[in-house]
């Protein structure tokens, strides 16, 4: 039989033994370059997530987004009380607002101050960690998010995210271009049925969402694109009229669809397809502006566009003018100034793709995967080539 004083040291040294291995082998793991995040005033989760992650920063504004844009090791930061660390799975390209945030124009002109600046914007992604006080989200959910997508890992508020089943592409889109969609014609657009409505760039990322909202209020729409590809895309979401602007004469196709005048316009083209909006808009009629693509710096005919129209495109949207044209109203970057309304329509746009009445369509002209993917993605979203969102994977 075991004597008192083997029993004594099973008793008493056994559980220090298992408490230093532990210790070691907690220490093999921060040498291999991982973190415990422990449960405290900040943190609350016990994953693993790496001491730093690979992230596409701007060292200083420049011309173009490729010409500023490097992937670089950051270090995780800590999480906020109210925060979340979240994997990124999906990124979405915005290609104007990239290009001005990476030139520090407009409302990124604060860039032209700092250094090593995160690119990016929507995703989709896995929560890693959250803080505190977060009660809306928890460990292992799916989000879409705003903030910083071209990285591994994006901190952001908790309050901002979106819960959602799986972290699939198709929810990109949603994020920003169909809450975007929804908000401008629902809010700003007040859109009623039987109205006739003009969406242009309608198989782009916002364009292809306004289709389906303009159908679902009850309207006639017309949608104008580039491709044959794009048409039948535009007619498969319900326009009542599809026009191809490099081989037919928008004006007057516009004319025969809307003699009378159009009610509503969603116009993110800017130069001379933002004039012949304007001037086949009916005498009380809205103009809700969501871009001037054609107008930004990646075209070199960007002056001459800019020139074809009577309104600054430019000052009109980032300063989200409203001006009146005789009884028209034109609504510079058609925001709802309220953004209390804005919310209310995250149920909307996400009950209705949970319903299947609005289709998410993810571009499939091109595959992008990993950061050194996402200039190539940008000059692609850029190009007038793309059928919906423009997604990378990470």
């Amino acid at each position: 039989f075991p004597s008192e004083q083997y029993l004594y040291i099973k008793k008493r040294m056994l559980p220090m033994v298992l408490q230093l291995l532990t210790l070691c082998f907690l220490l093999s793991k921060l040498a291999n370059g991982l973190v415990m995040v422990q449960g405290n005033t900040n943190q609350q989760n016990l994953n693993t997530i790496p001491k730093s992650y690979r992230a596409l920063v701007a060292q200083s504004v420049g011309e173009s987004f490729s010409q500023v844009a490097i992937v670089k090791d950051v270090p995780t930061p800590d999480v906020g009380s109210d925060e979340a660390l979240i994997r990124v799975t999906y990124a979405g390209v915005n290609g104007g607002c990239e290009t001005f945030r990476a030139r520090g124009e407009h409302a990124f002109v604060g860039n032209t101050q700092v250094t090593d600046f995160a690119l990016g914007a929507e995703g989709v992604g896995v929560v890693v960690a959250v803080g505190s006080d977060v009660t809306n989200v928890e460990v292992g959910d799916a989000v879409c998010f705003v903030g910083s997508a071209f990285a591994e890992y994006s901190k952001c508020k908790s309050s901002t995210l979106w819960n959602i089943p799986e972290a699939l592409p198709e929810y990109v889109g949603l994020r920003i271009s169909g809450l975007t969609a929804c908000a401008m014609l629902e809010e700003t657009g007040k859109l009623k049925k039987g109205e006739k409505v003009l969406i242009t760039a309608a198989a782009g990322g916002a364009g292809h969402f306004a289709v389906q909202f303009a159908k679902l209020a009850g309207c006639e729409v017309c949608g104008t694109c580039g491709s044959d590809a794009k048409a039948e895309v535009l007619k498969r979401l319900g326009c009542d009229k599809v026009i191809n602007y490099k081989t037919q004469d928008v004006n007057a196709e516009l004319q025969r669809f809307a003699p009378d005048g159009l009610h509503v316009v969603l116009e993110g083209v800017g130069g001379k397809m933002l004039q012949i909006a304007l001037q086949n808009l009916e005498p009380k009629g809205r103009l809700l502006q969501v871009g001037y693509i054609s107008e930004y710096p990646h075209n070199p005919e960007a002056a001459a566009e800019s020139s074809k129209n009577e309104v600054n495109a430019s000052e009109l949207f980032w300063k989200s003018q409203t001006i009146q044209r005789g009884q028209q109203t034109i609504y510079g970057n058609a925001w709802p100034k309220d953004y209390n309304t804005v919310l209310t329509k995250k149920d909307r746009v996400l009950g209705l793709f949970a319903e299947g009445k609005l289709q998410s369509i993810v571009d499939e002209t091109a595959e992008f995967e990993g950061l050194d993917s996402v200039s190539d993605a940008i000059k692609h979203m850029l190009s007038g080539n793309t059928i919906g969102k423009v997604i990378v994977k990470l």
